[in-house]
């Protein structure tokens, strides 16, 4: 899945190796309260900010990629962490606006 992110990330974004990612992955999952939208589906750590901790994900199940702002705390809300999902093409509008900013 990363591959098709390589055509668009950059700056402040950066794709991570397995490990990273199997590390981000499990602290999502501890994050996640029973309501929120990401509850009980498989996520995998694709890339993140180097200037905050925003992560993307790619949910299989959703078919959609998720932007997810981690607080490495165990949330009860559905609010928290923060998150977005898009598509290829959403996601990829999204990283380009974010790097103009940076």
């Amino acid at each position: 899945m990363q591959e098709k992110l390589k055509s668009f990330i950059n700056d402040p974004w950066w794709l991570i190796s397995t490990s990273m990612s199997e590390s981000l992955t499990k602290e999502l999952e501890k994050e996640l309260s029973q309501k929120h939208i990401l509850y009980g589906k498989e996520a995998v750590a694709m890339a993140r900010r180097e200037d905050n901790d925003d992560i993307i994900f790619w949910i299989k199940k959703l078919n959609k990629y998720a932007v997810v702002h981690l607080t490495y705390s165990k949330e009860t809300s559905n609010d928290f962490p923060i998150t977005l999902l898009f598509t290829l093409s959403e996601l990829e509008e999204y990283c380009k606006t974010v790097s103009k900013f940076y």
